[in-house]
């Protein structure tokens, strides 16, 4: 007769140790993975985000506009401006770029303002920014924008209808989780081979009756973990070709007259505009400077730019 032999407790213990290790490791190894799914999920998101608006601003910058009618002093209505605020690493260091175009890119397809020329301003902004009428519920990159000079209210002259009035225009999210932007100009093609470095790409723009031969846009996105750059953000860079340089050239003023020549707009009698030269010494952005923006009837703020 055969005996039967049963497990003994030394066996039985080992047992249990050896399958919570095995279920310890599992455990760990599918928090390991889930969490860093989770994390390449949401980075990746951001950059999809990142890369939309990117697409957005390119889009824009491309449709800019600038009419040829042969009169400067008009033409200075139109020209790119930008605010250098810093190198762009977070909202309070953000460059703030401004321009005016057609289409529906940036502004979107429902928005008033979509079938005709518009200026638009695109900026960081911080959650919690209370220096507008609506505070900033969440970071990222904003744009505001406005019809064309030519179709703002011309029947009451107390009204500010430029950007520099941050009750009328209100911010609007193109894309979150964007903490910072820098914006760089290429004056003109001989920059572009001018040393033997690479082009020279320039923080400052003061052409503001022009527009520049290329410009380089970096965004920031916001990477808590790290994982890329080693830092808390990850910079998304494009060059763009501006279209309208070589016709923008064509009505440029030359230096030094930009008071003369607003010194005549005004004695035309160009709606009491008079001596509104429109630089990026003229006030348009919430930050000082910024820009020459053409103002619109109150409405022009809003609309789809998601």
């Amino acid at each position: 007769m055969k005996t039967r032999r049963a497990f003994t407790l030394l066996e039985i213990i080992c047992a249990v140790v050896l399958v919570g290790v095995i279920t310890t490791i599992s455990v760990a190894t599918y928090n390991a993975v889930s969490r860093g799914w989770e994390v390449s999920t949401d980075y990746m998101d951001k950059m999809q985000r990142t890369d939309f608006a990117l697409n957005q601003v390119i889009s824009g910058l491309r449709s800019m506009y600038y009419p040829h009618n042969g009169t400067p002093d008009s033409n200075y209505d139109y020209g790119f401006a930008l605010q250098n605020l810093g190198d762009g690493e977070d909202p309070d260091r953000s460059d703030i770029i401004e321009w005016s175009k057609t289409g529906t890119a940036i502004v979107g397809n429902k928005s008033a303002v979509a079938d005709t020329v518009h200026r638009v301003q695109v900026m960081v902004l911080e959650e919690g920014d209370s220096d507008w009428q609506e505070e900033i519920e969440v970071t990222g990159l904003y744009a505001r924008l406005c019809p064309d000079q030519a179709l703002r209210p011309k029947d009451d002259e107390e009204i500010d209808y430029t950007f520099a009035n941050d009750e009328m225009y209100q911010p609007v999210l193109i894309a979150d989780g964007i903490t910072g932007f820098n914006c760089r100009v290429l004056e003109s093609p001989e920059k572009a081979t001018s040393n033997a470095g690479g082009p020279e790409f320039e923080d400052e723009w003061i052409e503001t009756n022009k527009v520049p031969y290329k410009v380089e846009l970096t965004f920031y996105v916001l990477d808590k973990e790290a994982k890329s750059y080693r830092t808390n953000t990850a910079p998304l860079v494009r060059i763009v070709r501006i279209p309208m340089y070589e016709q923008s050239q064509d009505a440029a003023l030359p230096p030094g007259s930009e008071d003369k020549n607003a010194a005549a707009a005004g004695a035309a009698g160009r709606g009491g505009r008079g001596g509104n030269s429109g630089g990026a010494s003229n006030g348009g952005g919430r930050r000082g400077g910024g820009g020459q923006p053409p103002p619109g009837p109150p409405h022009g703020g809003g609309g789809g730019v998601q």
